[in-house]
């Protein structure tokens, strides 16, 4: 057995359960959320948002009208914080173990004992990280569209009287309910670019949690830098969002990039709105479009990881306690 199938072994052997469970949970919660949205009748949905006060239009990066469609509503199970924390922690879990992890268990020393280079050893714990997040993306789509496939969803709408000019729909009438296929509603093909940016976010986040554990070996530590990084960038999102006089900070978290809901929302215009770096927002403002957020995360993360792979290439590793 050659090294590289080898270390590939190790990794899978340490992993496959976490990613298991991981995937279990993201399979159930995407199902589950995309029939939560069925129950709703998107005319009854429409009536509990108006009743939200306006400024808090301000926290959804899309259009209201288009939020309440049933799109809109499916769209925003890759903006859910119980996704983002599911499929962060693959990344983050294995992102940190590379070094820190070998390290704080002792058994760094001993694995680089075996004719197995620095770079062969990060770049296949990279590789199997990769591979991970990809599955774990793919589960999140297949899972969202097999939601759509099984769910049924009930409109209701009134008698119309047509005046010539426009139609008077008649509200003391008797309202009609269809039962029709969700999947006549929303196309899941459309939830593709929002997946990818999903893959691009969780990219980074290994590439940062790799880097991290380049330059450390407690992995208690690592994790805990990491974990701070994640919810400190949360919460500049949340301010960047709350007030237009601090909307800048959007531009320097990694979360201000992440915007699924915005690609899906392109995509349903025009498929080609996925290709454009830039677009014009809702205040005339020049802004990053869907393609560029993706390739910002995407490039961080790979500078994270080729950083790292220097770091620990060159770094004098301490003696196992």
């Amino acid at each position: 057995m050659s090294i590289r199938k080898a270390l590939r072994r190790k990794y899978f052997s340490e992993s496959w359960l976490l990613w298991s469970a991981i995937a279990f949970g993201i399979a159930i919660f995407c199902w589950v959320r995309v029939r939560v949205v069925g129950e709703f009748d998107t005319s009854q949905f429409r009536q509990i948002v108006d009743l939200l006060p306006k400024d808090w239009r301000k926290f959804s990066s899309v259009d209201f009208d288009w939020l309440v469609s049933y799109l809109g509503r499916t769209a925003l199970t890759l903006d859910e914080p119980m996704l983002l924390m599911l499929i962060s922690s693959w990344v983050i879990v294995r992102g940190s173990d590379v070094v820190s992890g070998e390290l704080g268990r002792g058994t760094m020393e001993m694995l680089l004992s075996q004719p197995v280079s620095r770079m062969k050893v990060w770049w296949t714990h990279a590789w199997w990280t990769f591979v991970g997040m990809i599955g774990l993306v793919a589960i999140t789509w297949l899972f969202m569209a097999i939601g759509i496939w099984t769910t049924s969803v009930e409109e209701t709408s009134y008698m119309e009287l047509n005046l010539g000019i426009a139609q008077l729909p008649l509200t003391f009438a008797e309202p009609v309910t269809e039962t029709i296929e969700m999947s006549s509603k929303v196309n899941p093909l459309l939830f593709v670019p929002g997946v990818v940016n999903l893959f691009s976010l969780c990219f980074f986040l290994g590439g940062f949690s790799a880097w991290c554990s380049s330059m450390d070996r407690f992995r208690w530590r690592t994790l805990g830098i990491v974990a701070a990084f994640y919810f400190l960038q949360g919460g500049m999102k949340v301010l960047a969002m709350a007030s237009e006089s601090l909307s800048w900070i959007r531009f320097i978290t990694v979360f201000g990039y992440y915007g699924p809901a915005n690609s899906i929302e392109a995509a349903q215009k025009s498929f080609l709105n996925c290709f454009a770096l830039f677009k014009v927002g809702t205040q005339g403002q020049l802004m990053p479009a869907p393609l560029l957020n993706n390739l910002l995360l995407l490039s961080l993360g790979a500078l994270f990881y080729v950083w790292g792979s220097r770091i620990f290439k060159k770094r004098d590793l301490p003696a196992p306690i």
